[in-house]
């Protein structure tokens, strides 16, 4: 089945969208941190850099937000950007990217309103269609209609729901919208201040994913039912017997999601041919590695290279959609040499770009037979609301081998020399410490670690595990 499931527990709502009980889209937004993607704020210049062109912008966050020259409209003269705005200066902005890590939100001056069939464009004056809409007789009923109807100071987007729409919805929607933009622009407002937020994760996730064709929209709490019922009130009369209330916490079990939604969070993901992707994340870029694995396939070599290489591309089309993985992204297939190969890959590329919402653009292959695909950040990805930096490898994926931590702890034990004129002494490690330990059962003469000590110090040493200290965190005290 088709559905929209909808958890919400404690502040946390985490939403699916699956086809044929698959997972096809997948949102978690928290109270805590929700999104700010399309946000509309009155800010205040804080201060320009004129030698990179920008501004950084107070609109009331943690951290300023970043207004680059480009994002500056209008400019028809294509002055710099000290002489465009002015420190101290209140300015309507919005966040057309969120903020990540040590980067404040990226804000634009060229602001949308989205709504189901039509997004607005109060600075544009254009018409523009959904790329996705390919019947030319209906992009003439649509056209013709919005220019006819539409503000001639305002430009408009027809979204691919608005295919097969019925006119006077798309009018009553474009009233709509008008008159949240006229609000917004009506009052008086002190810097920084919120002045347009989009709709909620729930509202918005049905907005952009709910079509005709979907069989439910199950969700297991009360809290949002009241406002689903009347958005299909507004939209989806006929549908309404499609909301479906289920009061149970976990609600994904029941639609076995689980298992598919751990997947997101696994560096490794084996292919049904036996061959594996792995997929890190790095400050700058996400790098995707194509490999055999298990993978044997037929004689021909080329042709085993092949499948492997256009079944990896859906599994990493559908994870980026999924994880929502965004920015400048890297894919480093098996052994692609052949203009062949690649007009093959690019191919299934533009294929699987028919079911992302996210604009995203396939530079090409480098020199080096990697392939560069740039993607629009629209909120965060699921490493970064779920994820955090490891405190004992500190991002790097990598900790002390075993050899190495058993001699930093010799070493703790030296620089702590004035505790041997004790006869004994404690050394409390972590469980990670001991199991180094135990498995350096005998070294040398034959003498286990503590017995070594006591040899060595001649002094009596008792081993403590306490499950409190760092991997690596070595205390020796005296025993009483």
């Amino acid at each position: 089945m088709n559905n929209i499931v909808i958890e919400t527990m404690m502040g946390q709502n985490r939403i699916a969208v699956t086809r044929q009980g698959s997972l096809e889209h997948f949102f978690t937004d928290r109270e805590s941190d929700w999104s700010t993607y399309g946000n509309i704020y009155i800010g205040r210049v804080e201060q320009i850099k004129p030698g990179m062109q920008v501004a950084f912008v107070n609109i009331g966050g943690e951290k300023n937000g970043l207004l680059h020259l480009s994002d500056i409209y209008p400019n028809p003269d294509k002055l710099p950007i000290d002489k465009v705005i002015k420190k101290g200066q209140d300015i309507i902005v919005q966040v057309k990217k969120e903020a990540v890590g040590t980067k404040g939100a990226r804000l634009t001056t060229k602001y949308w309103i989205s709504g189901h069939y039509l997004v607005l464009l109060p600075t544009e004056e254009k018409i523009y269609m959904s790329k996705k809409i390919k019947n030319k007789e209906e992009i003439k009923r649509l056209k013709g209609y919005l220019d006819g109807i539409k503000p001639v100071d305002v430009g408009v987007i027809l979204r691919t729901e608005a295919e097969g729409a019925s006119l006077d919805l798309i009018e009553k929607e474009l009233d709509y919208l008008m008159g949240k933009w006229r609000l917004l622009n009506s009052r008086i407002h002190i810097a920084p201040k919120l002045l347009f937020k989009d709709k909620g994760p729930v509202i918005k996730v049905i907005r952009d994913y709910y079509t005709t064709k979907t069989d439910q929209v199950v969700l297991n709490s009360d809290a949002y039912i009241e406002e689903v019922k009347d958005y299909f009130s507004n939209y989806f009369p006929d549908d309404m017997h499609k909301i479906k209330l289920v009061q149970k916490l976990n609600i994904f079990d029941d639609y076995d999601l689980e298992p598919q939604i751990k997947e997101l969070y696994a560096r490794k993901l084996w292919l049904k041919s036996g061959g594996y992707i792995i997929i890190d994340n790095t400050e700058a870029f996400t790098v995707i590695d194509v490999n055999s694995g298990k993978f044997t396939g037929h004689k021909d070599p080329e042709e085993t290279i092949a499948r492997i290489n256009l079944e990896a591309t859906e599994v990493i089309a559908h994870q980026m959609r999924l994880r929502n993985l965004s920015g400048i992204i890297l894919i480093d297939y098996i052994n692609i040499t052949k203009e062949k190969q690649k007009e093959k890959i690019i191919k299934k590329w533009r294929e699987m770009s028919a079911r992302d919402k996210v604009r995203f653009k396939l530079v090409g292959f480098t020199e080096l037979s990697i392939l560069q695909i740039t993607r629009k950040q629209e909120g965060k990805s699921i490493v970064n609301i779920n994820r955090q930096t490891c405190p004992l490898c500190d991002g790097t994926g990598d900790v002390y081998n075993q050899e190495a931590l058993f001699y930093k702890c010799l070493a703790k034990i030296e620089n702590d020399m004035y505790l041997l004129n004790h006869n004994r002494f404690k050394i409390i490690i972590s469980p990670y410490l001991k199991n180094v330990i135990d498995e350096h059962k005998h070294f040398g003469h034959g003498f286990s670690f503590d017995q070594m000590l006591e040899d060595f110090y001649k002094v009596k040493v008792d081993i403590e595990v306490n499950i409190n200290n760092e991997f690596d965190q070595v205390a020796i005290i005296p025993s009483n």
